[in-house]
């Protein structure tokens, strides 16, 4: 039977192919990071015009089955990577202290000063100075998210002297006696800006998971504040709630 003879009239195509796919993903016939057919091939394939064709395509990306590198064409997403971010406040350390395979590529590095927003997360006065460095996290040679940390300078001088390429939750610990304690974190949805998808090798508007973290010592004061980009297909964030009695009705 043929391709186009075993697409049911009595369901949308795009679903019935995009269905044939997710079961070839599933099966592992289709593994991490494989190129899928192009939306011409997948027409021929299955008698289908190409919208039908980006129509399915577009349903696997949707669900974060597969990702569109730009100008490439879509390849099969990795298995996706859970933080948990009720336990940890650097999913570096944790990567690390797991095995996983963690490259830290530092982008930018520069000496900065809070503005109204930053003073406020981080409790210091607009103008104060900072460390800011930005770096870019690969895993199996694939950039998983892209992140820029500011951290309050009087309080870690000659920081960015040091090797960031590397846990800077650890760096400040044994460097400068300072461990995170608490986190207080925001987590949204939105596109890759232009200049991160040119970073990560991803499409404009590539659906992103964004994290944003202030990170506090056990006095309760705040040192660092962090704002990571993830790929939407590859973040997955788990955590443990605590249960307030009071509200539990």
């Amino acid at each position: 039977m043929s391709s186009m003879q075993s697409i049911s009239p009595h369901r949308p195509r795009f679903q019935q192919v995009a269905d044939r796919l997710r079961a070839l993903i599933a099966a592992g016939e289709l593994g991490e990071h494989s190129a899928l057919p192009s939306e011409r091939g997948i027409a021929e394939k299955y008698g289908i015009s190409r919208m039908t064709a980006r129509r399915a395509l577009e349903a696997l990306e949707s669900e974060g089955l597969v990702y569109n590198e730009d100008r490439r064409g879509r390849f099969v997403s990795p298995r996706r990577l859970n933080y948990d971010v009720s336990n940890m406040v650097s999913f570096a350390a944790d990567a690390q202290a797991r095995g996983m395979d963690l490259e830290i590529e530092l982008i930018t590095v520069k000496e900065t000063a809070a503005d109204a927003e930053l003073a406020e997360k981080l409790s210091v006065d607009a103008g104060e100075p900072l460390h800011e460095y930005t770096r870019l996290f690969r895993s199996n040679g694939y950039a998983i998210f892209l992140e820029t940390e500011c951290v309050i300078a009087r309080r870690f001088p000659d920081l960015l002297d040091h090797d960031l390429r590397q846990s800077t939750t650890r760096l400040l610990e044994r460097h400068y006696g300072t461990s995170a304690r608490t986190g207080d974190i925001v987590i949204r949805m939105r596109g890759v800006r232009a200049e991160e998808a040119a970073l990560m090798g991803l499409a404009i508007s590539h659906p992103g998971i964004e994290l944003e973290q202030v990170i506090r010592d056990g006095a309760g004061s705040p040192f660092c504040f962090g704002r990571q980009i993830w790929r939407g297909e590859l973040a997955e964030f788990s955590a443990r709630a605590i249960v307030n009695p009071e509200n539990a009705g």
